[in-house]
């Protein structure tokens, strides 16, 4: 069968990776079905806005400076933690993103491991809503600092940095260059066993 049921929900997670394709098939609210053809040519334009994005923050790199206000409201260079001896996971999301939620557990319990030992987390949130933004840190009890300018997908990290898709995070070594992208479940566990457990 060479068509495949596209529902607004698809549209929905496109707009929130930031795809902006353009997808005149659809219509909200409605169920819609696109060709085979249509559907890679949409899944090809989602790739090359992921790979673009992607050559924001390229391993071996300096990883970019930017400014963000904290859960006070003081203003932070990110550059307070990276480049400054320690290694760094820049840790993208947002109160409201369910795979996020899912994931700070494993982010949480890392951090608990390896925290004495030099590892931060810095949080960079795509939240707008100030209040559910405070109240998930508070309830996930994530006791790094966290950094948000609440402007949602509008956020300088995703500009900085090229997200389109949350969860997302960069490791960045002692010297402040990116060594991994995107370490999720196990894998960060086993990338910071390979730092700190050698």
């Amino acid at each position: 069968m060479k068509k495949i049921m596209l529902t607004i929900g698809l549209a929905l997670l496109c707009m929130a990776g930031q795809a902006q394709v353009k997808m005149t098939k659809i219509q909200t609210g409605r169920p819609q079905v696109l060709t085979h053809e249509d559907s890679l040519a949409l899944i090809k334009q989602m790739e090359q806005r992921m790979a673009e994005a992607a050559k924001l923050r390229p391993i071996g790199s300096q990883v970019k400076d930017m400014k963000m206000a904290d859960v006070k409201g003081k203003m932070h260079q990110l550059s307070e933690w990276t480049g400054k001896g320690n290694w760094v996971l820049i840790d993208f999301w947002a109160s409201w993103c369910g795979p996020c939620l899912r994931e700070l557990p494993n982010v949480t319990a890392n951090y608990e491991k390896y925290h004495d030992k030099g590892f931060e987390i810095i949080g960079i949130s795509f939240d707008k809503d100030k209040k559910a933004w405070l109240a998930a840190i508070e309830r996930l009890g994530m006791k790094w600092p966290h950094l948000s300018d609440l402007k949602g997908w509008q956020s300088l990290g995703s500009e900085t940095f090229g997200i389109r898709s949350i969860p997302a995070n960069i490791l960045v070594d002692p010297e402040g260059r990116i060594t991994d992208l995107d370490l999720r479940g196990e894998n960060l566990g086993n990338r910071l066993a390979e730092i700190y457990e050698k």
